[in-house]
């Protein structure tokens, strides 16, 4: 589904050159959960954001369902994002003076989606994420980890096939981010391919599998047992 050859990111200013990313090779399946790990600054964040194609990459070559991504137009990229990927953040993203409701429906308004269908999605997505019944809301009406559901109902409910999430818990109490975790894991049972950058060492192994990043390359990916033995 994924496929990293020989990747490369490199940021530069007038004196300085920095690898981002240097000479990644990854394939991630269909329907795996995987972590991404590493020191601050590694380059976890940077490969996130080229996965959901926000960020350029300046050598090798990214395949998305066997096709390559290198040399497309932005609005070719655009399309992508908005009919394959979803995206979780640590801020949550959500718009202070727009419902709960509101939120998870603007990307789909973007998307030319109709009303019934959209209402149809967003009603699923609040089910899931146990937040139906304050669809109507502001965001700063509910606590850190309910902005935490919002913004995942939001990115379920555009029906991505990969859901890229750079530290969903970082802003989270240890319960909270349980929770986030636990949902996460349902999500990914219904057959989304999620990507997850963290630094706890427990989420990564709850996720099933561990791709550590050290210096911008690929360091070890190691392979948990299955997610119900963790969720047990």
């Amino acid at each position: 589904m994924i496929t990293l050859t020989n990747l490369g990111k490199i940021f530069r200013t007038e004196l300085i050159e920095t690898h981002a990313l240097r000479e990644v090779n990854l394939q991630v399946e269909e329907g795996e959960f995987a972590a991404l790990t590493g020191p601050s600054g590694s380059g976890k964040s940077t490969l996130l954001n080229i996965l959901g194609t926000l960020e350029n990459f300046d050598s090798g070559d990214y395949l998305l369902d066997g096709k390559s991504i290198n040399g497309l137009s932005d609005s070719a990229l655009s399309k992508l994002r908005n009919e394959k990927i979803g995206f979780i953040f640590q801020g949550f993203n959500l718009i202070k003076d727009y419902s709960i409701y509101d939120n998870i429906e603007l990307p789909l308004r973007y998307r030319g989606l109709k009303p019934a269908e959209r209402k149809q999605r967003i009603e699923h997505a609040l089910e899931l994420v146990g937040l139906h019944a304050r669809r109507h809301y502001l965001p700063s009406q509910l606590s850190g980890g309910q902005q935490q559901r919002v913004a995942i109902a939001r990115a379920i409910a555009g029906k991505p096939r990969i859901l890229l999430a750079d530290e969903p818990t970082g802003n989270l109490d240890s319960l909270m981010a349980r929770q986030v975790m636990e949902l996460l894991e349902q999500i990914n049972q219904q057959g989304c391919t999620i990507l997850m950058v963290t630094h706890d060492p427990d989420q990564a192994r709850r996720a099933g599998r561990n791709i550590q990043i050290i210096d911008g390359q690929l360091h070890d990916s190691t392979l948990y047992e299955p997610l119900a033995v963790h969720s047990a």
